[in-house]
């Protein structure tokens, strides 16, 4: 989908990702996916980190990416991963309207997406739509800061200018509300800080059922 294409900053953020992969985030990523089971629907594949991290229960995965330079991106571990047994399918979507039938889905991954998507009540509500009764959605997203700190304060700052330069990302977005207020429980989640950005360090980390 050209609308929601960004070469530009798909190359910022695949050499900030895969820097992160050796800094902590690739342990955060399988902490995230710890639950994961079964058909694994990825919202955002962006350049598929997330495919080096699945376990073992996983036994197919749904990439959805509306972005043909991040699909791009992700390529050569989408290669790998089906060379280890494992279909993925890439599809370009948006959150907002999953090509996919409803209860068709085992578990969801939501890591860094839901700060990009347009819609997000109608891009959990189709999470919700295609995940089966007892499905968990895997969560890792940077959230809103707390208000009253400096983080939150920063995260103000920066919110006329920070979408356009970092390709539709909002950065702080109260995804634990958002979440609730599809119907999830929000008890499995945790708040960390992960990195050194002030604008993005508040995380949401654990799982949603």
């Amino acid at each position: 989908m050209a609308g929601h294409d960004h070469p530009l900053f798909t190359l910022v953020y695949r050499a900030v990702s895969g820097a992160g992969e050796r800094t902590g985030l690739g342990e955060l990523r399988e902490r995230a996916l710890a639950h994961a089971t079964g058909r694994l629907l990825i919202l955002g594949l962006g350049p598929g980190h997330d495919l080096d991290h699945l376990p073992d229960e996983v036994t197919s995965v749904v990439g959805i990416e509306p972005s043909a330079s991040m699909r791009t991106s992700a390529e050569s571990r989408v290669a790998a991963t089906r060379a280890r047994g494992i279909d993925v399918e890439v599809v370009d979507a948006v959150g907002e309207a999953l090509p996919i039938p409803d209860d068709s889905i085992d578990s969801v991954l939501l890591a860094y997406v839901l700060c990009t998507v347009e819609d997000v009540d109608a891009a959990l509500a189709e999470v919700r739509r295609v995940l089966r009764p007892g499905g968990v959605v895997c969560v890792m997203e940077h959230v809103r800061a707390p208000e009253g700190t400096w983080l939150r304060r920063s995260q103000r700052l920066v919110a006329p200018v920070w979408p356009r330069m970092a390709g539709g990302c909002h950065a702080d977005r109260d995804t634990r509300a958002a979440l609730a207020r599809a119907g999830f429980d929000v008890a499995g989640l945790r708040d960390i800080t992960i990195t050194s950005l002030p604008p993005v360090a508040p995380t949401l980390v654990g799982t949603a059922r």
